[in-house]
C-alpha cells in the first residue's frame, strides 16, 4: 500500500512526466490493473459492481471481490484514470473525424473542378446570341451565390452566414 507521501510524489510526476494516467501506476500490481482495465473498459457507463459482475459468476466470491477492487478504486485513483482514458479516445476520434472531413473536403474540391472545367468549356464554345435574357440573369445569380457560399459569406440556406460570437439583429429579432 502507498504511502501519502508516495502517493504526493507518484502525483507531481504524473503532472511533470509524459505518462498515460490509465497505463499500470507504479506499485500497483498486476491484479489491480486487471480489476481497472475491466472498469474502464465499460465506458461511461462504469462502476465497480458492474465491473465486477463481469468478472465473477459466484454471489459471495463477487462481494469479496467488490470490497478488493473498491479499494483498488481509491487507492488508485480509478474515475480519475478511467476520466483521463475516455478523454484521450475522444480525442483519437475527433482526429480521426477531422482526417475524414479534410479528405472529403479534398475530393469534393477535385470533382467540383472538374464540373468547373467543363462549364467552363461549355461556356467557350456557347454563343451568347443563344442565351435568352432570362438564362442570362439566372446564370449571374447563380453564380454570384456559389461565389458566396464558396467564400463562407451566406450559407447554403442563402441566409448571411453567422460567425461565432456575431450576432445576425435581422433575422433573429424578426417577428417581434
Amino acid at each position: 500500500m502507498m504511502s501519502e507521501m508516495e502517493k504526493i510524489i507518484e502525483e507531481a510526476k504524473a503532472e511533470v512526466l509524459p505518462f498515460e494516467s490509465w497505463e499500470q501506476l507504479k506499485g500497483e500490481t498486476g491484479a489491480a490493473f486487471a480489476a481497472f482495465c475491466v472498469f474502464r473498459d465499460m465506458g461511461f457507463e462504469r462502476n465497480i459492481r458492474k465491473a465486477v459482475e463481469i468478472v465473477e459468476v459466484d454471489e459471495a466470491v463477487r462481494m469479496k471481490r467488490y470490497r478488493v477492487w473498491r479499494n483498488w478504486a481509491g487507492q488508485y485513483r480509478w474515475r480519475e484514470r478511467a476520466a483521463d482514458y475516455d478523454k484521450y479516445l475522444e480525442k483519437l476520434k475527433q482526429a480521426e473525424l477531422r482526417k475524414t472531413i479534410e479528405a472529403q473536403g479534398e475530393i469534393h474540391r477535385a470533382v467540383t473542378g472538374k464540373m468547373l472545367d467543363v462549364v467552363k468549356q461549355k461556356l467557350d464554345t456557347m454563343n451568347p446570341a443563344d442565351l435568352s435574357q432570362g438564362a442570362v440573369t439566372d446564370w449571374v445569380q447563380v453564380a454570384i451565390r456559389a461565389e458566396r457560399e464558396a467564400a463562407g459569406l451566406i450559407a447554403s440556406n442563402g441566409k448571411p452566414e453567422v460567425k461565432q460570437g456575431e450576432f445576425n439583429f435581422i433575422s433573429d429579432f424578426q417577428g417581434l
